[in-house]
């Protein structure tokens, strides 16, 4: 098989493991996650306005957003995701949120600028290469002022050795891998395109007794020498 073919193959796995996933409603449970209750208070603290979030599954958190009032726009690579976001936001008559199908590998042309780029426990699904091709889409789409916060799985999660080993940070069950970073990795690769402005590990104990164990990151676009000067010169100018 070429390995344009596989590229496809294993892309087909993945759509349909999520669309498996979100044919049951509310597959992940209902109300705001950790993460999106701290983004609510970053917002606030800081009077800003636009989210967009990478791989909003069925939307507990896009929904929830949208119905504290800031203007949300969310995506997912699921037909099935969407299609249940989309109900829930008419049938809540929320006109500040919008939801579309899309990749979160592929160019985020959406003609908007955003004061913070979310996205909760999406990219765990992606090695440090897909990563680093993510992030630099984000960097692109990034304001001065932006801030992107997320979460990954870290070593010593729940599903961490759990599936097939294909090395010591990755594994995979039900057609997926799942990556598991080290805070080294994570963030050598962050300070390429960003100022990091936090990276806490966090944890919570499930239910059943298990420990579900990530990475909290906040970073914000870093400014090259180049746009530092511009910033000083229009400040020049106006004064």
């Amino acid at each position: 098989m070429s390995e344009d073919n596989t590229i496809i193959e294993n892309e087909l796995k993945k759509l349909g493991y999520w669309n498996d996933i979100y044919s049951k409603k509310n597959y992940f449970g209902t109300g705001p996650t950790k993460l999106a209750i701290f983004a609510k208070e970053l917002l606030e603290k800081n009077s800003l306005q636009k989210i967009l979030e990478l791989g909003c599954g069925q939307g507990r958190d896009c929904l929830f957003f949208a119905k504290q009032g800031f203007d949300v726009f969310g995506f997912d690579i699921s037909q099935d995701a969407i299609s249940f976001v989309e109900e829930c936001r008419i049938a809540e008559n929320l006109g500040n949120l919008k939801v579309v199908v899309h990749d979160v590998t592929k160019p985020l042309d959406f003609n908007s600028e955003f004061d913070l780029i979310y996205s909760n426990l999406a990219l765990q699904f992606f090695d440090l290469n897909q990563l680093g091709a993510i992030f630099d889409n984000i960097n692109k789409i990034m304001q001065k002022n932006s801030l992107f916060l997320f979460s990954t799985k870290k070593s010593g999660d729940k599903y961490h050795n759990f599936g097939t080993k294909i090395n010591d940070d990755t594994f995979e069950y039900n057609r997926i891998k799942r990556y598991f970073f080290d805070q080294d990795s994570l963030r050598a690769l962050l300070e390429k395109n960003f100022k990091i402005l936090i990276f806490d590990s966090a944890q919570h104990e499930n239910p059943d007794k298990s420990v579900s164990k990530w990475w909290k990151i906040l970073v914000q676009k870093k400014i090259i020498f180049f746009d530092f000067f511009i910033i000083l010169l229009i400040h020049y100018i106006i004064l």
